[in-house]
């Protein structure tokens, strides 16, 4: 692997990435809402679904 540092190009870029005004608002009500119903309870479903 070679010994040189990280490229100026992918280091700027996780520059940007590491300031908290870049990184977005978190997850509200409605989206972890949305994120329990298509991430857990839906496939739940669709294995009891397959079992029966």
């Amino acid at each position: 692997m070679s010994q040189q540092g990280i490229h100026p190009e992918l280091e700027r870029r996780l520059a940007e990435l590491e300031k908290p005004e870049m990184q977005g608002a978190g997850f509200g009500m409605t989206d972890w809402v949305w994120l329990m119903a298509l991430g857990v309870v839906g496939p739940a479903i669709l294995l009891l679904w397959g079992w029966s």
